[in-house]
C-alpha cells in the first residue's frame, strides 16, 4: 500500500492486534483525521481563489471540499461509536453506528449540492456572470488542478482503507472525495471557458457539481439503507458458509442460510441436512461441529438447526428422480430440500421443501404439477409440499 500501510503502521497505537475490533476502530479514526486535515487545506485554497475572481462554481466546489470535513468528522463518530461493546439496550453490539454515519454523509452531501445548485441556476438566469478574467491565467488554473490531484490522492487512501478493513463508511467517503475530483475538473472546464469568453459557463459547471454531488449521495444512501434494512449475504458469502459446513462429516447440504452484519460482528443462522437414521446425540455433535468449525474460520456467532432427510435407498431415488424431473420443466432453478418418505411398500407420504425468489409466481403450477405426477408415480401417495422464499 505504500504510503498507506506507512500511516497505518506509524499510527497503529501499542498492543492493537491487525484484525481486532480496535484495529478497526484506529483505520476507521485515521482516514476520518487524514481527510479532515487535507479537506481543510484544499477548502482555504479554493475559497481564496474562487473569491479572487468570483466564480460560483469554484466557491461551490470549495464549500463541497468543506462538507467533506463534516462527513469525515461523521466517520470518526461513527467508528468512535460502533467500538462500544454490547449493552443491556444494545445485545448485538453498536456495529450498525458505522451504517448510520454513511447515511449522514449522503444527507450532508445532498443538501450541500441543493444549495449549489439553487445558486447555479439563479447564475444562469437572474444574473450576469461576472468572473474577473484579469485575475485569470493558466497558473491560476494549474494551481486549482493541483487541488484536484490532492482530492485523488484522499479518495484512493479512503478506498485502501475501506477495503483493508470491508467499511461502506470509509468508501462512502472515499467517493465522497472523488465526486470532489469529478466537480473540480468541471470547474476547471469552466474557468477554461470564462478564460475564451464563453458566457455563462461559470453557471453551467456550478450546476454540473451539484447534481454530480446529488447522485453521489443518492448512491451512498442507496447502499446505506439496505443495510439498515437488512440485505442480504452475498452469494459469495454464502457458498463460503455452505462450504465450510458441508465439509464437517456427516453435513450433507445446507440452506437458509441467513447472515446479519453489525458492523464487524456477523451473526450466521443455517439448516444441516443430515441422515434421518443418525441418532439424536451424533446429529447434536455434528451441528456443533459445524457451529465450531464456522465460528472459528467466518468469526462469527453460529446458530445451526438440523433437518434430517431421507438420503438413500430405492424408494428416495424414484421420489427424488420424479420430482427433479418434473422441477426440470420449470427451470434450473428450483432445488429439492427436506425430503422425508413415509413407508416404503406401500409409500404413503412425502414430504418436502421447495425454495422459491420472493418474486415467484409459480407456486400454484409447481404444486399442482408435482402432486399429480407423483400421484401418478405413487397411487394413493399422500404429498406435503411447503415452499420457502429464498434469502438469498
Amino acid at each position: 500500500m505504500g504510503i498507506t500501510s506507512f500511516l497505518v503502521e506509524k499510527t497503529q497505537p501499542a498492543g492493537i492486534k491487525t484484525g481486532s475490533p480496535e484495529f478497526r476502530g484506529h483505520v476507521g479514526i485515521l482516514e476520518g483525521w487524514v481527510s479532515i486535515l487535507g479537506n481543510f487545506i484544499l477548502f482555504v485554497v479554493k475559497i481564496i481563489f474562487g473569491w479572487m475572481i468570483n466564480s460560483l462554481a469554484l466557491i461551490a466546489d470549495a464549500f463541497h471540499t468543506l462538507s467533506d470535513v463534516a462527513t469525515s468528522i461523521v466517520v470518526i463518530f461513527g467508528f468512535k461509536v460502533a467500538q462500544k461493546p454490547a449493552d443491556k439496550e444494545h445485545p448485538f453490539g453498536h456495529g450498525r453506528a458505522e451504517v448510520i454515519a454513511t447515511l449522514t454523509i449522503a444527507i450532508l452531501m445532498a443538501v450541500v449540492a441543493f444549495e449549489f445548485m439553487k445558486g447555479a441556476v439563479d447564475r444562469l438566469f437572474f444574473s450576469e456572470s461576472d468572473i474577473d478574467i484579469s485575475q485569470l491565467d493558466w497558473v491560476f488554473i494549474g494551481i486549482v488542478s493541483l487541488t484536484a490531484a490532492g482530492k485523488a490522492w484522499m479518495a484512493y487512501f479512503a478506498y485502501q482503507l475501506g477495503d483493508l478493513i470491508d467499511s461502506d463508511a470509509l468508501r462512502g467517503d472515499a467517493v465522497h472525495h472523488k465526486s470532489d475530483v469529478y466537480t473540480t475538473i468541471l470547474v476547471i472546464g469552466g474557468l477554461i471557458g470564462s478564460y475564451y469568453g464563453l458566457a455563462n459557463i461559470d453557471g453551467i459547471m456550478g450546476l454540473f457539481v451539484g447534481i454530480m454531488i446529488l447522485h453521489s449521495a443518492y448512491d451512498i444512501a442507496r447502499d446505506a439503507i439496505d443495510e439498515l434494512l437488512g440485505k442480504p449475504a452475498s452469494p459469495e458469502l454464502i457458498e463460503t458458509i455452505s462450504e465450510i459446513a458441508v465439509s464437517v462429516p456427516g453435513a450433507r447440504r445446507v440452506h437458509d442460510v441467513v447472515v446479519h452484519q453489525y458492523g464487524e460482528q456477523r451473526f450466521i443462522s443455517l439448516h444441516v441436512e443430515i441422515d434421518e437414521e443418525t441418532a439424536p446425540a451424533i446429529a447434536h455433535n455434528i451441528a456443533d461441529n459445524v457451529e465450531h468449525k464456522l465460528v472459528h474460520e467466518m468469526d462469527a456467532e453460529v446458530v445451526t438447526h438440523t433437518d434430517p432427510v431421507a438420503v438413500s435407498g430405492k424408494v428416495v431415488n424414484e421420489v427424488l428422480d420424479v420430482i427433479e424431473s418434473e422441477l426440470a420443466k420449470f427451470g434450473s432453478d428450483f432445488t429439492v430440500q427436506d425430503l422425508r418418505v413415509v413407508g416404503k411398500d406401500p409409500l404413503e407420504a412425502v414430504l418436502f421443501e421447495l425454495p422459491v425468489p420472493p418474486d415467484c409466481k409459480k407456486t400454484k403450477e409447481l404444486e399442482t404439477a408435482l402432486k399429480k405426477r407423483l400421484g401418478l408415480a405413487f397411487p394413493d401417495v399422500g404429498v406435503i409440499l411447503e415452499f420457502k422464499t429464498q434469502m438469498s
